[in-house]
């Protein structure tokens, strides 16, 4: 029973610190420096390493035995490949009343662990704090634009759906209740840390977050080694896209917290997000399929998704970027006729301009698809976007 499980590791600290580690060497010298010069007495918080069976030694992580209080260090049993089976192992080892999980490569201002405790208090489930800009720092910074600190945030309107990285404060009994836990790699192996984090904000009674300063450095490797990036951490098979989407819509749908119009609208949020990040856009995934049979299948999946788990209301709510390749796969294109409709809109922006007009505020042009016309929204055209962007995807407006 739940209730059974919460009491077999009961709170000794007010938080635990949790990172998944392999082979970092000197990377990880960074990390537990920042932990050392924590302003949280040393009494209050716990360390708890997880390496995943390294083949380098641990000597660099030993060192800080000395230097940091409360220290653990755990070796799994085999190499799982991901970081999702040793954070796993991680939370539930953990006795915090709150558990914050850091990458091996990344740091942590001084102040971190006893202002987000502070700040949560006794309700906020979520506490997440900014990202540092700057070279090598790769954190978004929408959600922190305009550098207020706000107590509950709002999943549609504070832009909660563009940090979707794992570098959070989380109460522990919270991911314990709802059993909070990150994917195997045989299920969601790729964004595995997505599936987690809409699971946490789709239970928690307050979403925390603190803009006023920097608070986590998220480094990216110049030997850009960071964990979690193996040869098959890519959408390169259907089933690994469809199975992330899906289960979103599934934590959207099953949230006690959100209404029938928050889980329409942030469907319509996710989708978009997913459709169109800065790494790569849906129809790049499709060609990244091995052959025709599988990129049909994909586009099949998704249009299942779409058709079965969208409404109308909630596709007009995706975002205009995303919006053109939901709509082209709702009615039936194939990956050749995607890219022939990428190509019209992006190479004809002229000519889409002289023959638009304005439905619902928005501007659209009607476009064939199988012979019939549909009303395709373009306003975006004229504006900066991120389409196409190659640099962090962290960075895109949901």
């Amino acid at each position: 029973m739940i209730w059974e499980r919460l009491r077999t590791n009961q709170d000794e600290f007010k938080v635990s610190v949790v990172i998944a580690h392999y082979n970092a060497g000197n990377y990880i010298r960074k990390s537990l420096d920042s932990l050392v010069r924590q302003t949280m007495n040393q009494d209050d918080f716990e360390v708890i390493i997880v390496d995943d069976k390294s083949t380098k030694p641990l000597d660099i992580i030993q060192e800080y035995e000395s230097k940091i209080k409360h220290l653990r260090i755990v070796v799994e049993d085999q190499n799982h490949g991901y970081p999702s089976i040793p954070r796993n192992h991680g939370i539930a080892k953990a006795r915090g009343t709150f558990i914050m999980l850091m990458d091996q490569d990344d740091n942590l201002a001084d102040d971190t662990l006893l202002t987000f405790v502070e700040f949560a208090g006794d309700d906020s489930d979520v506490i997440i704090g900014k990202y540092a800009e700057g070279k090598m720092y790769n954190g978004t910074q929408v959600p922190f634009k305009n550098g207020t600190n706000i107590k509950e945030a709002s999943i549609i309107t504070d832009y909660i759906l563009s940090t979707l990285a794992p570098h959070k404060m989380y109460r522990r009994a919270m991911l314990n209740q709802y059993d909070v836990r990150f994917p195997d790699s045989s299920y969601i192996p790729v964004e595995e840390d997505q599936v987690f984090n809409m699971k946490a904000y789709s239970v928690s009674r307050k979403i925390s977050i603190l803009a006023d300063k920097d608070y986590y450095y998220w480094n990216q490797r110049e030997d850009f080694g960071n964990l979690g990036k193996s040869s098959s951490y890519t959408y390169n098979e259907p089933w690994k896209y469809l199975n992330i989407l899906s289960e979103v819509f599934n934590i959207i749908e099953a949230s006690p917290n959100w209404s029938l119009a928050q889980q329409s609208k942030l469907k319509a949020m996710y989708i978009g997000r997913l459709f169109n990040s800065s790494y790569t856009t849906v129809i790049e995934i499709i060609k990244l399929q091995k052959n025709e049979q599988e990129r049909e299948t994909l586009i099949a999946g998704l249009r299942k998704i779409i058709n079965e788990r969208m409404d109308s209301q909630s596709i007009s709510e995706v975002r205009q970027e995303s919006r053109w390749m939901v709509l082209g796969i709702k009615y039936g294109m194939n990956d050749e006729e995607l890219s022939n409709l990428e190509t019209e809109l992006f190479s004809g922006e002229k000519s889409l301009a002289q023959n638009t007009q304005c439905i619902n505020g928005e501007t659209v042009k009607n476009l064939s698809i199988h012979g019939r016309l549909y009303a395709i929204p373009v306003g975006f055209l004229t504006k900066e976007t991120t389409l196409g962007s190659k640099g962090n995807e962290h960075h895109s407006l949901m």
